[in-house]
C-alpha cells in the first residue's frame, strides 16, 4: 500500500475508533423514567432562558433524584443537535461523572435540579431565565455543595441557539481556562475535518470513501443510544459542508451576559496590570543570595531559568543549585510585592474557576495521601497547612470519617473551605505566627506542596515539631528536584512553578531536617506521588505560554490582528507538539516507572 493509502486507512480507523468511544460514553446516559403524579417539590429548578420544563418532567426528575440520593440532576434534551451532543460526549464520561462525588459540575446548560440547601450555600439567587453561561457556572458551583450528581436524558426541548453551544463548551472545560475551551474544541473539530480533506487530495478514490465515512460516523456514535439529534440526517448527508459552517456560526454567535461581564472584568484588570508592568517586572526581584539558604555553602551553580508557565505573566526567574547539598532555590528571590503580583488571579479572582476545576480533579492523589497516613496511625485531629479551600480534606474526611479536619492558609480561601463544610475550622494566617494557639491540638499535620512556597522551610518544620502532639505524624509532599525529567526539560519543567516555588528540596535534605527537628521518618513514597506525565504537561505549558488566550489582562494592550494570527499559528503548532510530547512520555515510560516528579514523606514525633 502506498503512503497516501496508509494515511487514509489510519485516519479512517481513528475516526471509527473515536466514534465507538463516543458511543460507549453516550450509552452511559440514562433516560428519565416517568413518575407517579403525586409527590412534593423538594428540589429547586434552574433553567436557561427559553427552556421550559413541564410539571411531569419535573416530578419525574425529583423522584429520580430522591431515589438515587442526588444533590443535583442535569436534564439533557434527547434531541440536542449533533455537534452539541458530540461536544458533551467528547468532554464527559457519563458513567465516571455519576460515580465521582468530588469533580466539578458539568452539564447541558438547559435545566438543572438541585438541593435547595446547596442553592443557598452557592449563593445562587436567580433560578430562571439564566444565560446558558450562568447556568453552566451555577452547575459547577453547585457540585461543590452536593456531592452525588447525575445527567439524564429528559423530555425537554433542545434549542438551536448557538450561544448554548459556546456556553456548553466553556462549562465542560476541565483543566484549561474557560476562555480557551472554545477555540481548542473548535480547532480539534477542524483538525479531523482537515485530515479528511487531505485524504481527498492525496488519494482521491480512497479519500472519497474516507469523506463518506466522516459523514456517517455521527450515525455510528448515536446508534442505539438515548440521544437522537433532530439534525442527524442533515449532518450525515452534508457534513463536509456543515462542519465549517457550524464552526463559523458558533464563533460568531452573540455574546451572553456572562461573556460581556468577563470581558469587562478583564479590561478593568488590564488597566491595573498595565500600570504595574510598565514600571518593569525586574523590580520584583530582590538581591541575589551568595550562599545556599539550606546549608550555607557558597558553591552555587545556575540550574535553570524558568518562566511563568501557569499564567504567562512576564518575567524570568533564575534557579540556582547548591553543589554541596543539591538544594535548588530561586535566586534572586521574588519580593513579597512580586509574589502578590504573580499570585493574583491564579487561585482567586479571574483564575478562581480554573483553579477550582484543577483542584477538584485530583481525587486519586488526595486518597493516596490519606491512605498513607491511615496505614501508620489512627488520628483524631488533623491540620492541613496550606489547605487552600480544603479540597484534600473534602476527600480525606470521607475515607476517615472519625477524624476532625481543620485547615490553615494565608488567604480567605480557608474560610471558604470552612463555609462549605469541608473542614471543621479554618485558621487564617501564617503557620509560625499561629503556633502558640495550635500547639498540642493535632496528632497529624499535613503539608502538601506547601513548603516550596515558604520563605524558610526549615523554620516551618521546626514549628511542626513544636505544634504536633507527642506520637503524632507529619505528612509532607513536595516536587522532586532530583527527577531526571527536571534535568531534561530544564526551565520548561512544570513543577518548578515559577515564581511561586521558592525552594525545591531533595528528599535526602528533607529527611535530614526532619531528624534534626526530632521527627523520625516512618515511610516514604516516590513513584506513588507522581503528578502525571512530564513531557505532556510541559508541552501544554509551552502552548499556553505562546498565548492561546489573547485577552489575558497581563498582556499590556488589547488584542490586535497580530495576536489573533499568533493564536492561529499556536493552534497549528499545538497538535504536532502535543503528539510528540505524548510519544516521548510513552517512550520514556520504563524510566518514569523508576522516577517521579514528586515524593511523600511521613514522619513521627516520639511519644512523651
Amino acid at each position: 500500500m502506498t503512503p497516501s493509502l496508509w494515511f487514509v486507512f489510519l485516519v479512517g480507523l481513528c475516526m471509527v475508533v473515536n466514534a465507538l468511544r463516543l458511543r460507549r460514553r453516550l450509552l452511559g446516559l440514562r433516560r428519565l423514567p416517568p413518575a407517579a403524579p403525586d409527590g412534593g417539590r423538594g428540589y429547586g429548578l434552574l433553567t436557561a432562558a427559553g427552556v421550559e420544563v413541564s410539571d411531569g418532567v419535573r416530578r419525574a426528575a425529583e423522584a429520580y433524584a430522591r431515589e438515587h440520593d442526588l444533590g443535583m440532576l442535569d436534564l439533557l434534551p434527547a434531541d440536542l443537535p449533533v455537534d452539541e451532543a458530540l461536544d458533551l460526549a467528547r468532554h464527559l464520561d457519563f458513567d465516571a461523572y455519576r460515580q465521582d462525588r468530588f469533580g466539578m459540575g458539568r452539564g447541558a446548560c438547559h435545566a438543572l435540579l438541585a438541593d435547595p440547601r446547596a442553592i443557598a450555600a452557592a449563593g445562587i439567587e436567580r433560578l430562571s431565565g439564566l444565560d446558558p453561561d450562568e447556568l453552566g457556572e451555577a452547575t459547577a458551583r453547585l457540585r461543590l455543595h452536593t456531592g452525588a450528581a447525575d445527567i439524564v436524558v429528559a423530555g425537554i426541548p433542545g434549542t438551536r441557539r448557538l450561544e448554548f453551544r459556546r456556553s456548553r463548551i466553556r462549562s465542560l472545560a476541565l483543566v484549561i481556562p474557560q476562555t480557551l475551551a472554545l477555540p481548542q474544541t473548535l480547532a480539534a473539530s477542524l483538525a479531523g475535518y482537515s485530515l479528511v480533506l487531505a485524504g481527498l487530495v492525496l488519494a482521491p478514490p480512497a479519500g472519497l470513501g474516507l469523506a463518506v465515512l466522516y459523514c456517517l460516523t455521527p450515525c455510528l456514535a448515536f446508534a442505539g443510544t438515548r440521544v437522537s439529534p433532530r439534525d442527524l440526517p442533515l449532518v450525515a448527508a452534508f457534513r463536509l459542508l456543515y462542519t465549517p459552517w457550524s464552526v463559523w456560526r458558533t464563533l460568531t454567535a452573540p455574546r451572553t451576559r456572562w461573556e460581556r461581564g468577563l470581558i469587562a472584568a478583564r479590561e478593568e484588570a488590564r488597566v491595573r496590570y498595565r500600570a504595574e508592568i510598565e514600571r518593569g517586572v525586574e523590580r520584583f526581584l530582590g538581591p541575589p543570595a551568595e550562599e545556599c539558604p539550606w546549608c550555607g555553602s557558597p558553591e552555587l551553580r545556575r540550574h535553570a531559568v524558568a518562566r511563568d508557565l501557569l499564567q504567562g505573566k512576564p518575567g524570568r526567574f533564575p534557579l540556582d543549585r547548591c553543589v554541596r547539598c543539591g538544594h535548588v532555590f530561586q535566586n534572586p528571590r521574588v519580593t513579597p510585592e512580586g509574589l502578590a503580583f504573580y499570585y493574583r488571579d491564579v487561585y482567586d479572582g479571574l483564575g478562581d474557576v480554573l483553579a477550582e476545576r484543577i483542584l477538584s480533579s485530583n481525587t486519586s492523589w488526595y486518597r493516596a495521601r490519606a491512605e498513607m497516613v491511615s496505614r501508620f496511625a489512627r488520628p483524631r485531629n488533623w491540620l492541613d497547612v496550606g489547605t487552600g479551600k480544603a479540597h484534600f480534606c473534602r476527600v480525606a474526611r470521607t475515607l476517615l470519617p472519625e477524624v476532625r479536619f481543620d485547615g490553615l492558609d494565608l488567604g480567605s480561601a480557608v474560610e471558604e473551605g470552612a463555609a462549605r463544610g469541608w473542614i471543621e475550622r479554618g485558621h487564617r494566617g501564617e503557620f509560625r505566627a499561629l503556633a502558640a494557639e495550635l500547639a498540642g491540638r493535632y496528632d497529624v499535620i499535613s503539608m502538601h506542596h506547601y513548603l516550596e512556597h515558604t520563605a524558610d522551610p526549615r523554620a516551618e518544620l521546626g514549628t511542626v515539631a513544636k505544634v504536633l502532639r507527642p506520637g503524632g505524624h507529619l505528612l509532607v509532599e513536595l516536587p522532586d528536584p532530583e527527577s531526571r525529567f527536571s534535568r531534561i526539560l530544564r526551565g520548561f519543567w512544570v513543577p518548578w512553578l515559577a515564581p511561586q516555588h521558592l525552594h525545591m528540596i531533595p528528599i535526602g535534605n528533607l529527611k535530614e531536617a526532619l531528624a534534626q527537628c526530632g521527627l523520625e521518618v516512618v515511610a516514604e513514597e516516590r513513584r506513588e506521588a507522581d503528578q502525571g506525565p512530564d513531557f505532556t504537561t510541559s508541552a501544554a505549558a509551552v502552548v499556553n505560554l505562546l498565548g492561546l488566550d489573547v485577552d489575558r489582562p497581563w498582556w499590556p494592550r488589547p488584542p490586535a490582528r497580530a495576536e489573533y494570527l499568533r493564536v492561529l499559528c499556536t493552534l497549528l503548532l499545538a497538535a504536532p507538539l502535543m503528539a510528540a510530547a505524548i510519544l516521548a512520555d510513552l517512550l520514556t515510560l520504563p524510566l518514569a516507572r523508576r522516577d517521579s516528579n514528586a515524593y511523600r514523606v511521613l514522619s513521627r514525633k516520639p511519644a512523651a
